[in-house]
């Protein structure tokens, strides 16, 4: 199986608490490289340093990851360092920082764990998505034949904005969600699977919440994709709707999403060979004076959490990031 994600970040550990990674093109947001992708060669770097400086402790998994965006990451390679702020017998906590050209660019926290050891007690307690309910897990035998699934419509993003999305198949539910709410089932195109390092990338790979609460047709609109795709489903059943956008669509973008903060945390270990579909549910509960929350939840296809996630955002307004340019976003 491909693993082009972990092959683009191409980290490479410099010494005991260090690490070096590339930067790639499919990554650019505007000027500056998608913060999940930044993410994920985090989350890389703190499992090669469990698994390498202190494999000792038998703490190969991350548990919770914290990420703080300082400031915009730039088209350039980056250094990793690991502070190990505490070694435990049963959990450590790291921080790494995420520098470029000598400037921290992010800071990250990071507590480790070894999923396939327990630590204490084992409870269901009925939790399940609500309001809505989502729809039924698709076919995804059907997908795969280009057949029309009862419930659901694959659709396919090509990008100048985002590069990477070019690589995803996505599936976006029949019925239009409530507001606040975007439900899809994610695959990458052709051999790549979804691993552990994808997960970070996934929880920041969505519609843009607040144009879709403001309906503003703006790049990532979620209101203005449903209904095309809704539209080519009607006339093309179990063909992807191919979406694209292009640069020239940024200069109508009136405002952008500036992600502060990014907390995931893992609730499993994926297989060694990945999955090859997820699923993501994004809430926002509300949007006030240009701040606005966002929560994740990524499930793997048999609909068993495999993490929970939260963005605190300021939406702003689009001339205060381009200027006078107006030409590439930093979303």
């Amino acid at each position: 199986m491909e693993n082009i994600l972990e092959d683009q970040i191409n980290l490479k550990q410099t010494s005991s608490h260090a690490y070096s990674i590339s930067h790639h093109n499919d990554w650019t947001v505007g000027y500056t490289l998608h913060g999940g992708v930044i993410a994920s060669a985090i989350y890389l770097a703190a499992v090669t340093h469990l698994s390498t400086t202190l494999a000792a402790q038998d703490q190969p998994d991350v548990y919770t990851l914290h990420l703080e965006f300082v400031r915009a990451c730039e088209v350039s390679d980056s250094v990793i360092t690991v502070a190990d702020l505490k070694v435990g017998a049963t959990t450590s906590t790291l921080q790494l920082q995420l520098s470029q050209k000598n400037r921290v660019k992010v800071v990250a926290l990071v507590t480790s764990t070894n999923f396939d050891k327990p630590v204490g007690p084992t409870a269901a307690t009925g939790w399940s998505l609500r309001n809505p309910d989502p729809a039924p897990i698709p076919d995804f035998d059907k997908i795969q034949a280009h057949a029309p699934d009862e419930h659901w419509i694959p659709a396919h993003l090509t990008s100048e904005v985002v590069p990477f999305s070019r690589r995803i198949l996505f599936l976006k539910p029949r019925d239009r969600p409530p507001v606040g709410v975007n439900d899809a089932w994610n695959s990458f195109i052709g051999d790549e699977r979804i691993r552990n390092s994808y997960l970070p990338l996934m929880a920041d790979s969505f519609p843009s919440m607040s144009d879709t609460l403001l309906r503003n047709g703006g790049l990532f609109d979620a209101n203005k994709s449903f209904d095309r795709i809704k539209e080519w489903a009607e006339e093309h059943p179990g063909v992807p709707c191919e979406l694209y956008n292009s640069r020239r669509d940024v200069l109508r973008a009136t405002i952008f999403n500036n992600t502060i903060t990014l907390d995931i945390e893992f609730k499993r270990r994926l297989p060694q060979e990945g999955v090859q579909w997820t699923f993501t549910r994004v809430t926002t509960r509300l949007l006030d004076a240009g701040r606005m929350d966002v929560d994740i939840v990524i499930c793997d296809p048999k609909m068993d959490i495999l993490c929970l996630a939260r963005q605190a955002i300021l939406v702003l307004e689009a001339k205060r990031k381009f200027g006078a340019r107006k030409v590439k976003p930093a979303l």
